[in-house]
């Protein structure tokens, strides 16, 4: 993962090709309209948030050498649930994290590790839902958004049919594209220097080598490139 996340850290920096720069910028600025209470933090109503004024909050465990844990504040993540926003700055390398905790409880709700601080959006509803926009930490640069929804006193991700990127990307080594991820139906293949669109790739997969990507072509095909299935490669998850 390390390779990959330094990786991705420069190619947030300075993407090569206007139409990843501007996917970039596009998924940075989701929660644009919405207010903004705390850096990085958006809500539907400036209301819905206090800033946090009290004691310095318990590192709980994390080593003061390597992370620094704040709070952020509290935001009301519906009319029954308050959650303090706290921060876990990683100081020596990556991720950090940010952590939801009930405000009432003190019970942790949700533990979301980020690139850096700076890298992740949120936006609170009120309504019992909030969205996390973020770069992928196995992938080299594309962002997608994460949905949390309030489940009785606790928080869950909802898990989405296709986790979009909408990412343009480098064929490097000739790839078969396949009907599906189960499919061995090869419906086309793509060679080195085509620049294919990554649409999306399946949730619940953490490692880039076992993902199923659904992409894309010049022509408007889309086809399944499956790393573990075919020994073609693109540029999206190789961060060299």
């Amino acid at each position: 993962m390390k390779k990959i996340l330094i990786g991705a850290l420069a190619l947030v920096a300075g993407m090569t090709g206007a139409g990843s720069l501007a996917h970039a910028n596009a998924q940075a600025e989701l929660f644009a309209g919405k207010a903004v209470v705390a850096p990085h933090l958006h809500v539907e109503s400036a209301a819905q948030f206090l800033k946090w004024s009290g004691k310095p909050v318990s590192q709980d465990g994390y080593d003061p050498i390597v992370y620094k844990k704040t709070r952020l504040g509290t935001v009301a993540f519906s009319a029954e649930l308050r959650v303090h926003v706290d921060l876990i700055r990683d100081l020596v390398h990556f991720p950090s994290y940010y952590e939801l905790v009930d405000a009432r409880s003190g019970a942790l709700l949700g533990k979301y590790p980020v690139f850096d601080l700076d890298d992740g959006e949120w936006y609170f509803s009120g309504n019992g839902m909030a969205y996390l926009n973020q770069t992928h930490l196995e992938l080299c640069g594309p962002r997608y958004t994460r949905k949390i929804a309030q489940k009785g006193k606790g928080l869950v991700e909802v898990v989405q049919p296709l986790l979009y990127l909408g990412a343009e990307t480098d064929v490097e080594s000739t790839t078969q594209l396949y009907e599906s991820p189960s499919s061995k139906q090869v419906v086309a293949t793509v060679v080195p220097g085509t620049k294919i669109t990554v649409l999306g790739i399946l949730p619940g997969v953490s490692e880039s080598s076992d993902m199923a990507y659904l992409v894309k072509t010049p022509f408007g095909l889309t086809g399944w490139h499956l790393p573990k299935q075919d020994r073609g490669t693109i540029s999206i998850y190789q961060c060299n």
